[in-house]
């Protein structure tokens, strides 16, 4: 840590992730401030220097920042494709990190990244390397968790979800698994305990408003270890705004996240309302309270050393990834 009590972070990469976290940070965490950027777009990390403010060393590299001395902790938002490079990276520095998801673009190399880090941790005895999954933070989420688990409604039994971009820019089939749906898979096994198995995937037929290419929507049904259920639907060029929704389906009645957050129940013959309104473009907005909440207990674990249950760990990242992969596996030939 630096000289008294806040924590001096460096991000690799300054896109729409990388650049949200560093305005989180500064905007909303008292105790952490952005000291270091690193951008293959240099102009574009030091546009965004100039905008957080304050002392921010430029780097040419993420070796270099891994490097700075000048920071206590980093932050990956790096392409996908250097996840892995950039997570090695961190172990050699031995600093705190977290990584977007995912933990890598292939299952194999999600394996031997969560071997290396687990032997790391090991040697560091805790973790070192922490996962962007955010949604573990959502306030919506956290609710419908402990409702589940409340007993009011009755054993859950399967959850319905709802994953609708306004737009997908560049992906491609396995993307709706790999990018999307990836959340869906680490965020209900955080709810249930259950670890997927059994990926079902079907296609409705396909919108003529994205990309021909594209697979487009997907309807999946994935089933755990434990026989939990959930059905979901992605859409990659939904166009008419960005739509997130879980139910959860119990014995005695349902509850639901609807699409701006809140939750309403339906029991005892009662239905609430979903609230209405002006639909975000995106899940920048719809999560910024689960942004930011991640990244204030990825903070406070570190200044404390009090593991924080609800960080994903590498391992949570791998299952994941091998969920995905069984995904993608299931998807039909699109005729």
């Amino acid at each position: 840590m630096s000289t008294g009590s806040t924590l001096r972070v460096g991000i690799i990469g300054t896109g729409i992730m990388g650049a949200g976290h560093a305005r989180f940070l500064t905007d909303h965490i008292s105790s952490a401030t952005v000291t270091a950027l690193f951008d293959v777009d240099t102009k574009r990390a030091e546009t965004l220097a100039g905008e957080l403010g304050g002392s921010i060393t430029i780097h040419s590299s993420a070796e270099s920042l891994f490097n700075d001395p000048g920071i206590d902790a980093a932050i990956i938002c790096s392409p996908d494709g250097l996840h892995v490079e950039h997570q090695r990276l961190a172990i050699k520095r031995g600093i705190p990190t977290l990584c977007e998801k995912p933990i890598a673009t292939t299952v194999a190399d999600a394996r031997a990244i969560a071997s290396e880090i687990a032997e790391y941790e090991k040697s560091q005895g805790k973790t070192m390397i922490h996962f962007g999954f955010m949604r573990r933070f959502d306030p919506g989420f956290v609710e419908l968790k402990k409702k589940m688990h409340s007993g009011i409604y009755g054993k859950p039994l399967y959850i319905r979800v709802t994953a609708r971009n306004v737009s997908s820019n560049g992906i491609i089939s396995p993307g709706l698994f790999t990018n999307i749906a990836v959340h869906d898979f680490d965020i209900i096994r955080w709810m249930t305990g259950d670890t997927w198995r059994e990926v079902s995937s079907f296609y409705p037929p396909r919108s003529t408003q994205g990309d021909s290419s594209v697979g487009d929507p997907l309807v999946f049904v994935a089933r755990g270890d434990k026989g939990f259920l959930f059905v979901e639907d992605v859409f990659a060029y939904g166009n008419y705004g960005y739509d997130v929704r879980y139910e959860a389906v119990c014995e005695n009645g349902a509850i639901e996240v609807a699409n701006h957050g809140d939750v309403i129940t339906r029991h005892n013959q009662e239905a609430g309302s979903p609230k209405a309104g002006t639909m975000d473009e995106n899940w920048i907005p719809r999560f910024e309270k689960a942004y930011i909440e991640e990244l204030r207990a990825w903070v406070t674990a570190i200044a404390s050393g009090v593991p924080n249950p609800d960080l994903a760990t590498a391992d949570d990242a791998l299952k994941a990834a091998e969920a995905c992969q069984l995904g993608v596996a299931s998807l039909p030939h699109m005729g």
